[in-house]
């Protein structure tokens, strides 16, 4: 049986007055001279024969609304502290979030209204930590979050006919439905969502765009998926470059199948394609599967046996296309759906 939350505060009085007297305050909860500021729910997991929580520990759809604007405007600018400290606290305060959802029986709308901003926040986050140690952030975690945050906004998706969306609504759905394509990049079960779209997402430029991209890949040309890539906006580019050192090496092993002589191919035409920041580091890419570089900078050797294809892919990076992107748009904007 539902149950509808009545608290107003970001974090309900009962667990407030427990973590303030235990000291169990987040640095993001603490006002000066180590005095309680904003508190937020935390996660805290089920345990056996523990009894649905209280109606005044549950917070109203108002309430959760107002707490991911605060998550989302005010923490995730704060510089104290590096940004993997500042994904920790965010992340778990989301997570908590997403635990009302399922124990209030929200409404489809209400479940998109509130899992499209957590999707968004994923997926830069995903991207801004991909440098990170495993000590600092874990990528795994992200992505499979981000990956149970898709799919069961699909389903909400589903079940909510576009006639009853705003069109801003729908410009917001398209965005996630192309970040869903472009995240699963070669995933049969992704492409195949496409004839369950209604013809107002389909038509979207944007998804058109991420979907042809998939299709590309799909077929073999690489050229258009990596082309495709660089030209997303910001959060869909973001998560389209996690792909690009596996690209990065089919491209590589194709041209070391395609030019195996003594034939010279020019590095910036490679490096055209490959789109990374300068030759110094298409060279260090090729250095590492053990492509040779021509005696006067300017050219690559390809040859079929030396490729090393057992070799993983290089680890993700911030790459320069996207950090310009990123760096032209107000985040909390773009995480909370008011400006893509």
């Amino acid at each position: 049986m539902a149950v509808q939350g009545v608290c107003e505060d970001f974090c309900p009085e009962s667990e407030a007055k427990l973590r303030i007297h235990e000291k169990l305050l987040h640095f993001y909860e603490c006002g000066k001279k180590n005095v309680p500021g904003i508190l937020v729910k935390s996660f805290a997991r089920s345990a056996g024969g523990i009894k649905v929580p209280k109606v005044k520990d549950l917070r109203t759809m108002k309430c959760l609304h107002k707490t991911m604007e605060y998550l989302l405007k005010e923490v995730i600018l704060d510089k104290r502290k590096a940004f993997c400290y500042v994904y920790d606290f965010i992340f778990d305060r989301l997570r908590a979030i997403r635990q009302e959802i399922v124990i209030q029986h929200f409404e489809d709308t209400q479940i998109i209204k509130l899992l499209e901003p957590m999707i968004m926040f994923l997926a830069f986050s995903r991207y801004k930590l991909c440098e990170e140690t495993i000590g600092n952030f874990d990528e795994k975690i992200c992505e499979l979050h981000l990956q149970e945050c898709l799919k069961r906004i699909l389903i909400s998706y589903d079940n909510v006919a576009c006639n009853k969306m705003t069109e801003n609504d729908i410009k917001n759905r398209a965005f996630i439905e192309a970040l869903y394509q472009i995240f699963n990049l070669g995933s049969n079960e992704a492409l195949s969502r496409y004839g369950l779209m209604p013809p107002e997402i389909k038509s979207n430029a944007v998804f058109a765009f991420s979907f042809k991209i998939c299709l590309s890949y799909l077929q073999g040309n690489l050229y258009r998926v990596l082309m495709g890539l660089q030209s997303l906006p910001h959060i869909l580019c973001a998560i389209g470059s996690l792909k690009m050192q596996m690209l990065r090496k089919k491209l590589l092993e194709t041209f070391s199948s395609t030019y195996h002589s003594k034939f010279m191919v020019p590095a910036r035409f490679v490096l055209n394609l490959t789109a990374h920041a300068n030759k110094e580091e298409l060279f260090k890419d090729c250095e590492y599967f053990e492509i040779k570089t021509a005696s006067d900078d300017k050219h690559l050797y390809f040859q079929r046996g030396c490729f090393r294809h057992e070799l993983p892919n290089l680890k993700c990076k911030h790459e320069q296309y996207v950090d310009i992107k990123l760096e032209r748009i107000y985040l909390p904007e773009i995480l909370l759906l008011k400006n893509l």
